[in-house]
């Protein structure tokens, strides 16, 4: 079994939270990290036949089909098209690019954008392309899309630790929060409790005292340590091109075909994993991949079963009344917890006493 815990300040959600037993999946823009639930792109490949799909997005991205049109612009759609219909010219490209991107892997590991712009304006010039790929359309329509699949995705967060100084002050309120312990029964899944929307019955509805059948049900999903490296995670921009050229796929947003799981967990390898500073934090996160359109807020809330809540550590400066105020929370449900409150040993470490209620 195993024990995770997770920090909580001190706000008003926080009862709302525990009355109704939530966990929040917070957005890129939510987090403190400005490099967590991101990727940076990056473009090795193995094969030049994967370099297609680079030349098309940088064909859609070059075509202009707006209404006004200058006679260059014009004029560069033709030369596009067709140098696109000269399938003979178009191999030759391929393979002057990859040829180019296996030549800088040789120097360096990774292959990044400002790289690949730079080999398609020297394939450009040596081929003689009549036409001019659009640089800066193709590196804004690449931090649209990415932007897309890789910052809506939400996660929450847990440590394997409850007794680190910088913990407590960073996301328990400066030690006035709270944090609670979470024991796992199944290795590397989290408990949710799975809540359907009640059917109306009208009739039932009209009387002044009425019972309602409302079945819930309880799963279990992935949750992950999270790996600590050097260097920002990335994502290769051939593996994803499927993603990426597929954006509006129903079944892509919905993840409801086998092609798209892959991708999904690949996604959740890269944000569990996180820059070597933030390995103090000893983390685990759920997270929810999403590549369809930005969720509200109140969409990416689920639900634990009590069961799997076991104990609850006050900080050093949390409120008495506070303390009592969440004890009242679980009494009324009749939830068995054990509660825990800190003190300070030599001014770094930290240790936990019972705490019990009292009346005043």
């Amino acid at each position: 079994m195993k024990t995770l815990f997770k920090y909580r300040p001190l706000s008003e959600f926080l009862f709302k939270e525990l009355y109704y037993q939530e966990l929040y999946f917070a957005s890129y823009f939510e987090l403190n990290d400005p490099l967590d639930l991101s990727a940076r792109i990056e473009f090795s490949c193995e094969k030049s036949e994967q370099v297609e799909y680079l030349i098309y997005f940088l064909f859609k991205t070059t075509l202009s089909l707006t209404d006004a049109l200058t006679e260059n612009q014009r004029q560069n759609n033709k030369d596009l098209l067709a140098f696109n219909d000269n399938k003979s010219k178009v191999t030759e490209f391929r393979e002057t690019i990859f040829e180019s991107i296996n030549h800088l892997k040789d120097e360096r590991e990774r292959i990044w954008d400002i790289d690949i712009e730079s080999i398609i304006v020297s394939a450009s010039q040596k081929h003689n392309l009549d036409f001019q790929f659009d640089l800066d359309n193709f590196r804004n329509e690449l931090r649209r899309i990415t932007s897309k699949f890789l910052e809506n995705s939400y996660a929450t967060c847990f440590s394997e630790s409850n007794d680190d100084f910088l913990m407590w002050s960073h996301y328990s309120s400066k030690h006035s929060g709270i944090c609670l312990e979470f024991a796992l029964e199944n290795s590397g899944l989290f408990p949710y409790i799975g809540r359907p929307q009640r059917k109306l019955d009208y009739e039932k509805h009209k009387e002044r005292l009425s019972k309602w059948d409302l079945e819930t049900h309880m799963y279990w999903d992935r949750i992950r340590k999270v790996n600590y490296e050097s260097e920002q995670p990335f994502i290769n921009f051939f593996e994803f091109s499927p993603v990426f050229a597929n954006e509006y796929d129903c079944d892509l947003i919905a993840l409801s075909k086998p092609w798209t799981h892959h991708f999904a967990h690949q996604l959740e390898l890269v944000f569990s994993t996180k820059t070597a500073p933030w390995k103090y934090e000893k983390e685990w996160r759920a997270i929810d991949i999403n590549f369809g359109n930005p969720q509200e807020p109140e969409e990416r809330i689920r639900h634990y079963p009590h069961e799997s809540l076991k104990a609850i550590y006050f900080g050093m400066r949390t409120p008495e009344n506070i303390k009592k105020r969440i004890f009242h929370i679980f009494d009324k449900q009749r939830k068995e917890l054990q509660y825990f409150e800190c003190k300070p040993t030599n001014g770094k470490d930290l240790e936990f006493i019972e705490w019990e209620y009292y009346e005043e």
